[in-house]
């Protein structure tokens, strides 16, 4: 007798263990294509979630064995599932304080069209306000600049303006601004700065690069309140786009104070990268930037890392002011033997980054031109020289025109090359590039050469920069056709560095949690990954390349939980 309730309770407690043992998820969404950009690009049905993490992945009868009594199971109806996009550059202050607080207007318009806008936002504010925003475009350059201060200071008499153009380099201001900010005709040029003048040496109201960022810190800033109110505007885009992490590219400390305030308010949707802005080349010391950089670190929280840092080394091509390894077309304003402007001499773009490398930040540094590319990978190099392998993979921001010889070289030092996809067709700004730079023009962004070097290839929209939101799917198209995704403007361009858009997707998902570091928790759809994916209103890989940019977010996930809905109503 002892002997069988022994065994019956054995049993009973095999049963009992068995039933405790029983996988089951939160959520089961099934029925499904569950493209997961793994190691082989692998495709499932469905998936199962547990506690914000993906628990299983398969076909809808393996992962049902997950479905308990409490699990949510959610019908995808042939539904389009992937990783959710990694933008690993772009400037959500900018873009958010632009969308609510600022003078926008649209960088097609002439200046004449420009300052009618701006007349408007004149009147409507009270006299000696401050008259921000944006965006004129590159053609703004092109025509003669001799005017342009006195047609601001037409519309705007008593109130000071300081607009920044398409690529955020630039900014056109009027005659009360440039004396609010202490800018005169005898002013020097700041180092990797032009304050542009007439031939007779009068001001023309723009300011390139570093001019144009040292008057902008002398501007009057928003709250720390308003700050995160552009924030979340920005994440409000981003998450209606399918983004689910992002890098803020150059965040200033009257940045970051915000990104603490949006934290302190609850608000973590989505998952955040800083890129600490290192100003030395014009600011403070070394050892002062370096006890910043230090105590901004500090501030990571969760879902907000700040261990980053940005370098700003040289401009862009269309304003004349990326680093060349040979001149630029000659011009009336710069001559015959213009090379572009370095903000770091070499040496000291070295000792930088050897400094944030033994800190242990990740450094992005801006460099479009074929100089300033390789000068930023000898920087590279050194650190590692001196520091050994710290294991970091360092960046170069954009990337643009690269030397044949140095091609190889983002691969053997294990540095990743960030791309702005969106320029890569033909375009106002890839014309001013070819008058700037002739036939060199024609081989900028080689991104087919870097991935088939071995090359990290990452995503970075660069918003509010160039493109008009943070919509993703307009760059990928141009990845893969080097055609105008909105259908503008005819040809392609150097349609030999186009990709397939299995790699395009991999570099918009995966590539970007690579060189964001967190590849082991997100950027594919994998058994112990976070579940942050989205679901699309259709297949990308069976419509036509010229229709990617049509390609629309339904939900986007986030550590499971539903963060955006293009359509309140679940899809069940």
């Amino acid at each position: 007798m002892r002997y069988s309730l022994c065994l019956f309770a054995l049993l009973l407690f095999g049963a009992l263990t068995a039933c405790h043992q029983r996988p089951t998820a939160d959520a089961v969404y099934h029925n499904g294509i569950i493209y997961t950009v793994d190691s082989s690009n692998s495709e499932h049905q469905s998936f199962a979630v547990s506690q914000g993490t993906i628990e299983a992945i398969g076909s809808n009868e393996a992962v049902s064995a997950y479905i308990g009594p409490s699990t949510q199971v959610i019908d995808l109806q042939g539904h389009f599932v992937m990783p959710g996009i990694q933008d690993m550059h772009m400037h959500p202050v900018d873009g958010g304080i632009k969308g609510k607080f600022e003078c926008a207007f649209a960088d097609t318009l002439d200046a004449e069209a420009i300052t009618r806008v701006i007349a408007d936002c004149v009147s409507a504010a009270n006299p000696g306000d401050w008259i921000l925003g944006g965006q004129w475009g590159p053609g703004l350059l092109l025509n003669k600049t001799d005017h342009l201060l006195e047609l601001l200071d037409s519309v705007s008499p008593d109130n000071p303006v300081f607009i920044m153009d398409w690529a955020l380099h630039a900014a056109w201001a009027n005659s009360l601004a440039l004396d609010n900010i202490g800018i005169s005709s005898d002013s020097p040029d700041p180092v990797g700065g032009v304050i542009m003048k007439r031939t007779d040496g009068q001001l023309t109201g723009i300011l390139l690069d570093n001019s144009a960022y040292q008057a902008r810190h002398k501007i009057p800033y928003y709250t720390p309140d308003q700050i995160a109110d552009a924030i979340a505007f920005s994440i409000d885009q981003m998450l209606a786009h399918g983004i689910t992490s992002y890098k803020d590219a150059l965040t200033p400390k009257r940045n970051l104070v915000g990104y603490q305030t949006l934290r302190e308010r609850g608000d973590n949707r989505i998952k955040i990268k800083t890129s600490l802005a290192w100003k030395s080349a014009w600011s403070r010391s070394h050892d002062d930037e370096l006890t910043m950089i230090k105590n901004f670190v500090q501030h990571s929280r969760e879902n907000l890392d700040t261990a980053y840092a940005k370098i700003m080394l040289d401009g862009i091509p269309p304003t004349y002011t990326a680093a060349l390894l040979e001149p630029y077309n000659p011009t009336p304003e710069f001559g015959d033997n213009h090379y572009g402007k370095l903000m770091l001499e070499p040496n000291v773009l070295a000792t930088d980054v050897t400094k944030l490398d033994a800190l242990g930040l990740t450094v992005k540094i801006h460099a479009t031109g074929d100089r300033s590319i390789r000068i930023a990978l000898d920087a590279i190099e050194q650190a590692r020289k001196i520091n050994g392998d710290s294991g970091l993979r360092h960046e170069v921001s954009h990337a643009e025109l690269i030397h044949p010889d140095d091609l190889s070289r983002f691969a053997e030092l294990n540095v990743a090359a960030e791309m702005c996809p969106i320029l890569w067709y033909p375009s106002p700004g890839v014309d001013a590039m070819r008058i700037a730079m002739g036939d060199r023009a024609n081989r900028m962004w080689p991104v087919r050469s870097l991935v088939n070097s071995g090359a990290l290839v990452f995503y970075g929209s660069d918003w509010p920069s160039v493109v008009p939101d943070t919509n993703p799917w307009p760059g990928i198209e141009a990845m893969v056709t080097r055609k105008d995704p909105y259908e503008r403007f005819e040809g392609d361009y150097w349609l030999e560095e186009a990709v397939d858009l299995a790699t395009a997707l991999r570099i918009f998902t995966i590539n970007g949690a690579t060189a964001g570091k967190q590849a082991a928790e997100t950027g594919s759809l994998e058994v112990g990954k976070a579940a942050d994916f989205i679901v699309l209103d259709r297949n990308p890989f069976t419509i036509a390349e010229d229709e990617l940019s049509d390609v629309q977010a339904v939900y986007t996930y986030i550590d499971g939980v539903e963060v955006w809905a293009m359509n309140p109503r679940r899809v069940k």
